[in-house]
């Protein structure tokens, strides 16, 4: 693999991308070995099938897939370069028929909650400790109320019912007001902040989040960046946990759970679930 990193960054790659193709060629790999192949060398056009049958019997989204194939195609030709393989037969092959949706790349709910457990246990210096505690519960909010930085910011501190483990949002000009569940993976960290850390922190009154929660949301993407490369905006991870429950809830349920004023709000999310990718399998052939 050390081999076929450094074939991508003779690419001229930026090194975030170099990292996100090594991840993705990392788990077509291991499908390799799951499926007993001797190596990527005996691969042909049905065997990708195969493992595209396979992603999205995970319930990985078509969106995502494309991407994973294309780091595929990389792989492939850095193995033409070295004389491994004469074609490449993820060239041409993609997913077609991906459901237009307002997020691109949306995450799924493990790729959300990896990304929150990889962000808590991210090692920083010690002067940034309470700054870094403050922003994983910031990530643990968005990921888990999708919350957005207007109702963050309108938070008050009295707004966390550890005792009922739930949350309440307050409405905007925006949204409307709801109560959430808090999530057990963020309980810890929401207890540690709300009895000791917010208050190191120097809060002016009763605000659950002091400062310019725009900055601070901010500064949460920077860093959440280097660990997942795909990640653009805050809207991405709310459309993503909007996308995330609509696949278990009514949309009469979601809308009140994500705030939006008009079920039409909620209407323009796509579930971008297993039975999505099913149907584009079924009425399309997957090439480009």
């Amino acid at each position: 693999m050390e081999e076929f990193r450094k074939y991508l960054q003779s690419q001229k790659l930026k090194n975030s991308t170099v990292e996100e193709h090594s991840k993705n060629v990392g788990y077509f790999t291991q499908w390799l070995k799951q499926e007993d192949y001797d190596s990527g060398t005996t691969i042909q056009y049905p065997d990708l099938l195969g493992y595209i049958q396979f992603e999205k019997e995970k319930g990985i989204t078509p969106a995502t897939i494309n991407l994973r194939l294309s780091s595929i195609k990389y792989y492939f030709e850095y193995l033409k370069s070295i004389g491994e393989v004469v074609k490449n037969p993820a060239k041409t092959i993609r997913v077609k028929g991906t459901i237009n949706t307002i997020i691109e790349n949306p995450l799924s709910t493990p790729e959300l909650e990896s990304l929150y457990q990889q962000y808590a246990q991210l090692a920083v210096p010690d002067h940034l400790v309470i700054i870094h505690k403050r922003s994983v519960v910031i990530l643990g909010l968005m990921i888990w109320q999708g919350i957005h930085s207007g109702e963050l910011q309108k938070m008050e501190i009295s707004h966390i019912d550890l005792n009922n483990a739930s949350v309440y949002i307050p409405s905007t000009s925006q949204s409307n007001s709801r109560q959430i569940s808090i999530n057990s993976k963020q309980l810890l960290s929401l207890h540690e902040y709300v009895s000791a850390i917010r208050l190191l922190l120097k809060p002016k009154g009763n605000e659950l989040i002091a400062g310019s929660v725009r900055n601070h949301v901010q500064r949460v993407l920077q860093e959440i960046e280097g660990i997942n490369p795909m990640i653009r905006n805050a809207q991405q991870i709310r459309g993503s946990v909007i996308i995330n429950w609509l696949k278990k809830h009514s949309k009469r349920q979601v809308q009140y759970m994500s705030g939006h004023k008009y079920i039409s709000s909620t209407e323009k999310y796509v579930q971008q679930d297993v039975d999505s990718l099913k149907d584009v399998l079924a009425k399309h052939h997957p090439f480009g």
